[in-house]
């Protein structure tokens, strides 16, 4: 399940697409199969199953997943969540602790699964940029109470030297199809 809001939707992309048919192709090429749950369907691909909605911040984020996970019992879940609160203005020193509530639930609600949450995109506007800086602080710190936990979960940095940079983006914030 990609659960998430505009980035995972595939806002930015001329097809729709995201990260998801790029991810579920690399994983082909590996022979691992995988296919996509989710309430909406979004992308040129018939695999197009996701969580998202723009616009959303974590806790609509949250309540979709506690709606659609005891639903689709996704083995994995990928969360992109914290953006749109860093975009609608404000402090976010909640957003770890939110983060890791929703999290929870999915655990709780999809016994034995993975989650895998990716660290906040770049962003051309300086103030959320630096918002987006504390928020993946928090995010690093509940990677290690996950860990330690023995919960099967993992943090991609999109801060690394392979994620995607401001010149990457369709505007302030999605990433384009490159």
């Amino acid at each position: 399940m990609a659960l998430g809001a505009s980035v995972t939707f595939g806002t930015g992309s001329t097809t729709g697409d995201s990260y998801r048919k790029d991810l579920q192709a690399l994983l082909a090429s590996k022979d691992i199969t995988a296919t996509y749950v989710g309430t909406r369907a979004n992308g040129n691909f018939p695999d197009d199953a996701v969580e998202a909605t723009g616009g959303f911040k974590i806790d609509q984020i949250a309540a979709s997943a506690d709606t659609a996970v005891p639903v689709l019992k996704p083995t994995l879940v990928l969360v992109d969540a914290g953006t749109n609160n860093c975009n609608k203005g404000g402090e976010v020193p909640d957003a770890g602790s939110n983060v890791t509530a929703m999290i929870n639930k999915v655990y709780e609600n999809s016994p034995g699964s993975t989650v895998i949450l990716a660290s906040i995109l770049a962003n051309k506007v300086q103030a959320q940029d630096a918002c987006r800086e504390k928020i993946n602080q928090q995010y690093a710190a509940l990677t290690t109470q996950f860990q330690e936990s023995g919960a099967k979960f993992a943090l991609v940095d999109m801060r690394g030297s392979d994620a995607p940079t401001v010149n990457d983006l369709a505007d302030t914030r999605h990433p384009n199809d490159e």
